[in-house]
């Protein structure tokens, strides 16, 4: 199964109409090469467009006034640059160490909750919300608290040990860059490879092992190759996102190296080098489109698997080994992942006296965002900026996302591929950048706001898309066929009968959509609607102003906020 099913699961399988058996299976051959219909070919130019449009806008401002020849010139000056061959280096270089230590933090996990049953284990799989519904900003607070040199961890070790010098001192540095990403996406890793391991059948192994191979042999003939397309598909999403990093590196980068993201920011807001910005973008967007390529090669796979089905093996209780094994895996989860989750929620009720000062419990950080009646703070103005940006991007995406994904549902040409993988490859930076690019400014100064709805929107519909593609293949389309063998359109049937089969897939992505445009702190940063201070933003200002109590204060009604919305509409994942 995809992994953008979790975003949202359809109802499963059900036994075909014997009616409309033989037109599925032809229809279902025939899928593959079908031409969009006119609805569908409408909706891919749409979609082409608003993901088109700020890569146009880019173009635009690297070429100048000086058409093709100034575009050449900017991006032959942008790729002889050194910094923007370092930046790209160490992107790509952090991304595939993060994606390879996530995929060695999954793993186990993985196979621990497909083949096991265990108290906890429900929770343990929910985990694949934490990348989505905790914001980046968070994560990066969470980590100066407790990985950071006066952080949590080290002052027990300090304690303990009696040292007079804080012990790790990796997190301002390459490896802390990675060990961040990695532990924030490793649960992607977990759900994906967890959810196809747990249906896999294991006749092959099985075999292998009546014909003398060892357990290790077995699996690795058996298993693996099955396991093969979701464990790529995992480890080129964690690396997208790695790549793609903005808040994470902008805090922890400086010291260790800087990306493509940050560097489109810095000259286009430190450097006022809008020309080398868009040049930037461009070459990132390059950089990213063939990233994206493997990653929809890898979906194509994981949903032909889908397709077909399977049922989950009976799971038994963990004993001897894999009992050391669940409970080390547990620690080390508890040690390094719930840890600095824990920290920040210390953090927010510690109430200082003064700079330095001893610490003791309250509501003083809540207090003083919230202000009072005469001198209200910055909290609620936040709390209502979100909600106003981040309610109608997630309403936008979903209606565009899942739009798309059934008028496309059997259309999946080449060139509707390819379409579909556009938006993956455009970053928020670049999103925001180029649409401001082609926005003149006496205009966005007023439409900022609507500037940030819509790049929150694009940014999430993606994701949504192929959610809602994933739970489609997964519904019996036997009930769409027999209405369409009864003189009902293609659109009727979509909207009839298939739009109803998808309905809670559509609200599991509408929350999901929430909690990514929610928890998003670069497209303010890069907008700056007058007057606009989301949270994400109000929490960036005050980490900026060593203010880590009201940070984490903030960030807490944050995490409440995205987190609230996502497991409400996604609690199946706790039941199932």
């Amino acid at each position: 199964m995809s992994l953008f099913a979790k975003a949202g699961r359809a109802p499963g399988r059900q036994p075909r109409l014997a009616s409309t058996a033989g037109v599925s299976a032809a229809e279902d051959r025939g899928a593959r090469g079908m031409r969009p219909s006119l609805a569908g070919k409408l909706a891919l130019f749409v979609l082409a467009a608003m993901a088109a449009a700020p890569l146009g806008g880019a173009l635009i401002r690297a070429a100048g006034d000086e058409g093709a020849a100034g575009l050449a010139r900017a991006l032959g000056r942008s790729i002889a640059h050194p910094t923007t061959l370092r930046a790209l280096a160490f992107g790509l270089k952090e991304a595939a160490a993060s994606a390879l230590l996530a995929l060695l933090f999954g793993i186990p996990g993985a196979y621990l909750t497909a083949r096991y049953e265990f108290p906890g284990r429900r929770l343990l799989k929910a985990l694949a919300a934490v990348p989505f519904c905790v914001p980046p900003i968070l994560v990066v607070l969470a980590f100066v608290l407790y990985f950071g040199r006066n952080g949590y961890l080290n002052r027990t070790f300090m304690t303990l040990f009696g040292l007079s010098e804080p012990p790790l001192r990796f997190l301002y540095s390459f490896w802390g860059l990675v060990l961040v990403h990695g532990f924030y996406n490793f649960p992607i890793v977990l759900a994906g490879v967890g959810e196809v391991l747990g249906r896999l059948p294991r006749d092959r192994a099985e075999a292998a092992r009546t014909l003398g191979a060892g357990r290790f042999r077995a699996a690795m003939t058996g298993l693996v190759p099955s396991l093969a397309p979701a464990i790529v598909q995992s480890m080129v999403l964690v690396f997208l996102f790695s790549f793609f990093s903005f808040v994470v590196v902008l805090v922890f980068g400086p010291l260790g190296g800087s990306t493509l993201e940050v560097e489109v920011y810095r000259a286009a807001r430190m450097l006022a080098d809008e020309r080398q910005a868009a040049a930037l973008a461009l070459i990132e967007t390059t950089a990213a489109l063939f990233i994206v390529l493997v990653l929809s090669a890898a979906e194509r796979r994981s949903l032909a698997a889908a397709r077909k089905g399977g049922s989950a093996l009976p799971r038994l209780p963990p004993r001897g080994g894999a009992l050391i094994a669940l409970i080390a895996y547990g620690l080390f989860l508890l040690v390094f992942f719930v840890g600095p989750l824990a920290a920040l929620i210390a953090e927010a009720f510690s109430v200082r006296r003064g700079m330095g000062g001893s610490a003791e419990l309250g509501l003083g950080n809540f207090a003083r965002l919230v202000g009072t009646l005469r001198s209200p703070g910055p909290l609620i103005r936040a709390i209502r900026d979100s909600l106003a940006s981040a309610l109608p991007a997630a309403l936008l995406a979903t209606a565009l996302g899942g739009a798309v994904a059934l008028l496309l549902r059997t259309q999946r040409s080449a060139l509707a591929e390819a379409v579909l993988s556009l938006p993956l490859a455009v970053s928020g930076v670049v999103l925001a950048l180029g649409w401001s690019f082609l926005v003149p400014s006496a205009v966005f100064l007023r439409i900022g706001r609507g500037l940030v709805i819509l790049v929150e929107a694009l940014a999430a519909l993606p994701f949504v898309e192929r959610s809602v593609a994933a739970a489609l293949a997964s519904v019996d389309r036997s009930p769409s066929l027999a209405a369409r063998s009864l003189g009902a359109s293609r659109l009727r049937a979509a909207l009839d009968v298939d739009l109803a089969s998808v309905a809670p897939a559509l609200g599991s992505a509408a929350a999901f959509a929430f909690s990514m445009a929610s928890g998003d702190a670069s497209t303010p940063l890069l907008v700056a609607a007058p007057g606009f201070e989301p949270l994400p933003l109000l929490i960036f200002r005050l980490v900026s102003a060593y203010r880590f109590p009201e940070a984490c204060a903030a960030g807490l009604i944050l995490a409440l906020i995205a987190g609230l919305v996502f497991f409400l509409k996604d609690r199946e994942a706790l039941c199932a």
